[in-house]
């Protein structure tokens, strides 16, 4: 069975079944996984930093914010918070806007405090699919763990 996540969205499942989230662009989706209790959330973020947005209506349309609720969500269903271990996909630039003295690149944003986030929790990094300019599919299994990544450039990746 596939749940689909939607943007600013998240979803957690426990044993078989796959999560998908698409239109990963400047986006970020961050796979999280308990490798014992085979547990596993998925969250597709938009922007990387909450602290903008008050008050804050969806928590998950935020990196910082976003990973904090899947973390904590997870931890509650029975995740053991030394087993998690994390896949990011995404964060690419898609396209950059100029602020009053800088061009803002959204997609090495959100990639960045998606890594800041997670190792602030203590969660690895175990592989990632970021940047680029392409945007991508992915579905996730949390009980074999692979992430299967589509690309609009034709690739299909396993990370």
């Amino acid at each position: 069975m596939e749940e689909v996540v939607g943007i600013a969205d998240m979803k957690i499942i426990k044993g078989e079944g796959v999560l998908a989230t698409y239109a990963l662009g400047s986006c970020v989706g961050i796979c999280l996984y308990d490798e014992v209790t085979k547990i596993g959330g998925l969250l597709h973020a938009m922007l990387p930093d909450s602290s903008m947005a008050q008050p804050l209506i969806n928590p998950q349309k935020y990196v910082d914010t976003g990973i904090e609720q899947l973390y904590r969500t997870m931890c509650h269903m029975g995740a053991v918070p030394g087993f998690l271990r994390a896949k990011i996909i995404g964060g690419a630039k898609m396209f950059e806007y100029k602020t009053s003295m800088e061009v803002a690149d959204i997609g090495t944003a959100n990639v960045v405090k998606a890594k800041h986030c997670l190792a602030a929790l203590g969660i690895p990094i175990i592989s990632e699919l970021t940047g680029g300019e392409v945007g991508r599919t992915i579905r996730f299994n949390p009980v074999n763990k692979d992430v299967i990544v589509h690309s609009t450039d034709g690739k299909i990746e396993v990370i």
